[in-house]
């Protein structure tokens, strides 16, 4: 796609998501920017927070959205420059000056204590005090500005620099950027880590494969110290995305491993397992004394994380001494064009000693596949007097819905957008938030789309594997409705006259929380009617008049925290927050109480759409089994008899799969065999066959 089309459906996006949610163009603009900012990892999380104000010494302060990030303890403050003109605008150097000085202002007040009499309930007053909270623990501030411009060519690199003693580095985000990181085969702008920087000469390593193609490995020793330089560099960064979010669960073996820095820093490589990490290209060099590592482009540590930070954060916290400790490190080469199947694969493998779901290896996961077939084939109803049927386009991983677009002629792309209209795109975060907030966790979802998804994906991978026939159709309609309900409530709050700009996202979550627990508890055996929702492809007055009177009981009880809490973000993040809006006096309007549905009648549907996934997914075991063919059933079936790895029943099922197509398995049977085939594949079946 050409970086002008590009920029186009850029901004298309953003005016979508200002007309779907209520939002000026620049807010929209930032959401969207933030987005695809999260999607490539250079945020955790992002909180918009628009403040633009007179500070200290008369300098203009201006903020746009933040993050911080638990993993590595830095922030990210974001700042936006947008003009929404249908050519693109140059940014000068002196116009990025100039934002990044008001963002800087901002920080520095914040930091000094002196924006403590901004309004309370407003995001700015919030940020403010955490900088403030957090200043001894900051490692880093990220600036970003991002703009719809392109950046001029004689704008040089920023460097680094420092807040009150924090280092500070800058970054540039604009449309040409944003391009070339959609059309990357990676879809992240990558890490590049020079080893050269941090030791003289590179570090010593050995190759360790023997393979051709798209693989290399290398194992090296690395100082302690030097992994904790790159950690404090590049920050969460670094971490493979499961890794990350894992990290974020803060387990009780950082306190083991700081124990050892901090003890028996010799002993250290003997107790510790060391890092495994990956990179699309490895530099490295052969001189006199061996093979030396010189950088990894898109470096990403898939186990080891907490070993990492732990080093890093012992020395910057306790003031370790990390010259005697030394870490292994396993380095895997991938090619960028499987990074994306391969690394999550190699992350699986390499935690499979952590408690970790398979659902948290994001896309790849069968859930989210079911979840983009359903979506690509079930049509919403056609509404408003529109005379076509709609999809809700499920995107299971980053840009597919560019994506799917690029090959496109002009017409074809038209009738596209009218089939899959940019409003209806929900991404696995997005169906995280809505899932979440109506299973009464609005202070989970509080927390960010991070944490949020690993939660949501704990939660999907111990159902799926209960029972995956109930994520089927009637799921899927059960989802857009929560989807349609979540997006009206936030276009209803933002029309609010008490309203105030302000934590909406903590608002909507909270009010459709707060309505699931009104009608669970005060109409036990009724349920609010999804169905009827998905039907109309949208909300009943009864429906609206609720929300209105819960968003507006929910908002007294977010600007005023507990005792003990400083700010409304952190307040939301806790279920205390949440237990005192469940204690709150809303009433069931009568008129609501009369739309909701009995939950046998659900039970029934569900129990409908349940028989139905189960057959298809019969079909499709049996489809697969079939298209193996008898002559690979029969060649499988000889290598487990001769390795005694299959016991009889499945030798006797193995036996009808070898006659295929004079017999066809069962769908019970083709699931027999599937296992069967896995476990054989696993103990080394096709390695030194065929």
């Amino acid at each position: 796609m050409e970086l002008e089309d590009f920029r186009k459906d850029f901004l298309e996006n953003a005016r979508a998501i200002a007309e779907s949610e209520g939002d000026f163009e620049r807010a929209a603009f930032v959401t969207e920017c933030s987005r695809r900012l999260i999607e490539t990892e250079e945020l955790a999380d992002f909180e918009p927070c628009y403040l633009d104000m007179t500070g200290s010494r008369n300098r203009r302060l201006r903020v746009d959205g933040f993050s911080f990030d638990d993993v590595d303890d830095s922030v990210s403050v974001v700042v936006s420059h947008y003009s929404g003109g249908s050519t693109a605008e140059i940014l000068t150097q002196t116009d990025a000056s100039r934002y990044f000085g008001m963002l800087r202002a901002f920080v520095e007040d914040a930091m000094n204590g002196k924006l403590r009499t901004i309004e309370e309930s407003s995001p700015g007053y919030a940020l403010a005090g955490n900088l403030l909270d957090r200043k001894p623990s900051i490692t880093r501030i990220r600036a970003f500005l991002v703009t719809d411009s392109l950046l001029s060519s004689r704008v040089k690199d920023w460097p680094e620099d420092a807040i009150l003693g924090h280092p500070v580095e800058f970054h540039i985000w604009d449309m040409a950027r944003f391009h070339r990181v959609f059309e990357s085969k990676l879809g992240k702008d990558e890490v590049e880590v020079d080893f050269e920087e941090f030791s003289h000469g590179g570090i010593l390593c050995l190759e360790a494969s023997q393979a051709e193609g798209d693989y290399r490995a290398f194992l090296c020793v690395l100082p302690a110290e030097i992994l904790a330089d790159v950690y404090d560099r590049f920050g969460s960064r670094l971490l493979e995305g499961n890794v990350r979010s894992f990290l974020s669960t803060k387990g009780k073996v950082n306190k083991n491993i700081r124990t050892s820095i901090l003890k028996e820093p010799a002993m250290f490589f003997a107790y510790n397992n060391g890092i495994s990490a990956t990179a699309t290209s490895v530099r490295v060099k052969r001189e006199t004394d061996g093979l030396r590592l010189l950088g990894a482009t898109y470096l990403q540590i898939v186990n080891g994380g907490q070993t990492t930070a732990s080093l890093a954060n012992a020395r910057r916290r306790d003031k370790a001494d990390l010259k005697d400790i030394f870490v292994q490190m396993k380095l895997s080469e991938i090619s960028p064009e499987k990074a994306e199947l391969v690394v999550p694969q190699i992350s699986k493998c390499a935690n499979s000693q952590n408690k970790v779901s398979d659902a948290d290896f994001f896309s790849t996961h069968p859930f989210h596949i079911r979840m983009e077939e359903i979506s690509r084939r079930i049509w919403a109803p056609a509404t408003g007097g529109a005379q076509h049927e709609t999809h809700w386009f499920y995107e299971r991983a980053r840009g597919q819905f560019l994506n799917e677009q690029i090959r496109l002629t002009q017409s074809e792309k038209k009738k596209f957008l009218h089939q899959n209209p940019r409003e209806q795109v929900i991404s696995k975060t997005d169906l995280a938030k809505f899932e979440n907030s109506w299973r009464g966790e609005p202070h989970i979802v509080s927390m960010g789309a991070q944490k949020n998804f690993h939660v949501f994906a704990q939660f999907i991978g111990d159902k799926w594997n209960k029972s995956d026939a109930e994520f089927n159709e009637e799921y899927f309609r059960h989802a857009i409705a929560k989807a349609i309900l979540f997006h009206y409530t936030e276009r209803l709050v933002s029309r609010q006259p008490w309203y105030q700009n302000a934590y909406r996202a903590n608002i909507v979550a909270y009010t459709i929380a707060r309505l699931a627990f009104l009608i669970e508890s005060e109409v036990p055996g009724k349920v609010l009617d999804m169905r009827g929702i998905w039907a109309r492809q949208g909300v009943s007055r009864a429906i609206d008049r609720q929300l209105v009177s819960i968003s507006k009981a929910v908002f007294d009880v977010i600007i005023t925290p507990a005792q003990g809490f400083q700010n409304v973000t952190e307040w939301c993040k806790k279920a205390f927050c949440w237990d005192r809006i469940k204690e709150i006096p809303v009433h069931l309007e009568e008129s609501l109480a009369r739309e909701l549905v009995g939950a046998n009648e659900e039970r029934v549907a569900m129990k409908e759409a349940l028989a139905l996934q189960k057959m298809d997914s019969g079909i499709e075991v049996q489809s697969e089994v079939v298209s193996l063919g008898g002559a690979y059933w029969s060649e499988l079936q000889d290598w487990g008899r001769k390795n005694r790895l299959i016991s009889e029943k499945e030798d006797k099922i193995m036996g009808v799969a070898a006659r295929i197509p004079h017999m066809v398995p069962t769908d019970r049977q083709s699931l027999v065999l599937l296992d069967v085939k896995k476990r054989l594949e696993e103990e080394g079946f096709g390695m030194n066959t065929g």
